[in-house]
């Protein structure tokens, strides 16, 4: 579509000037990252906070698997792999104190949330587990990962003959069965010398299929993270857009 926009664009231009061809040169700009992070020599995920519900997708355990992924082929930091991500003792103790596991009502929902929000922004917290692993950059946050109905009706237009044979665009909506997914990311990068947030950053990505595609929830999963990663890479490493530039010869 940006192609043939451009054409559009620049064929009259040639014709005015005489030019005999265009020509379409990649270009790649550099972009800084948000967040400098070279006084690290090591990044922990420390793991995410997620909803009290059953799901398909055990989300913690898979973000944390993809972004080391990521972060071993994209930055020269240190990636440090507990066995077990340092923040789920957290999270299992502030459960403990709601109840026995199982099903939660929305007072319990809500409990936990303040705690763990609370975990999130407290410092000494933080300090602590910094001094454990030899204060890298902390990356946590929260997760949720949804499945949607957006069955609805969605414009459409068709082209049909008349009644003297005449073709004619005919504009209408029809109605269409589709379910969607989103995927939401709050990152917290954190300073584990001070325990202090150095940036907080939220994603937010969906994906709709419509009714004849079987697709799972973990295959949706894996495409939306494909979405959100190069953002999560963004704030710690420096990017390039490519594009195209026009030339007339």
């Amino acid at each position: 579509m940006r192609t043939v926009g451009r054409a559009a664009l620049v064929l009259p231009l040639l014709a005015g000037l005489g030019c005999s061809s265009v020509l379409e040169v990649p270009v790649e700009t550099p972009l800084q990252s948000k967040l400098d992070v070279s006084s690290f020599r090591r990044i922990l995920i420390a793991g995410f906070v997620t909803d009290l519900e059953d799901s398909d997708v055990d989300l913690s355990a898979e973000t944390s698997r993809l972004i080391q992924n990521q972060l071993r082929s994209n930055t020269r930091l240190q990636v440090l792999e507990p066995d077990r991500p340092p923040l789920q003792d957290a999270l299992e103790k502030a459960l403990e104190k709601i109840g026995e596991g199982g099903s939660y009502n929305k007072e319990e929902k809500e409990q936990y949330r303040l705690e763990s929000d609370r975990i999130l922004q407290d410092p000494e917290f933080w300090r602590k587990m910094g001094e454990e692993y030899q204060q890298p950059l902390i990356v946590a946050g929260k997760l949720a990962f949804e499945s949607q109905n957006r069955s609805g009706f969605q414009p459409e237009e068709r082209v049909v003959r008349t009644g003297s044979g005449q073709p004619a665009l005919v504009r209408g909506n029809r109605y269409m069965e589709r379910k969607g997914f989103t995927l939401s990311a709050d990152f917290f990068f954190i300073d584990s010398k001070t325990g202090e947030t150095l940036h907080k950053e939220r994603f937010s990505e969906e994906v709709l299929y419509s009714e004849d595609q079987r697709v799972s929830a973990l295959s949706s999963y894996f495409e939306l993270m494909d979405r959100l990663l190069p953002n999560f890479l963004g704030v710690i490493t420096p990017q390039r857009i490519r594009g195209t530039r026009v030339l007339l010869q």
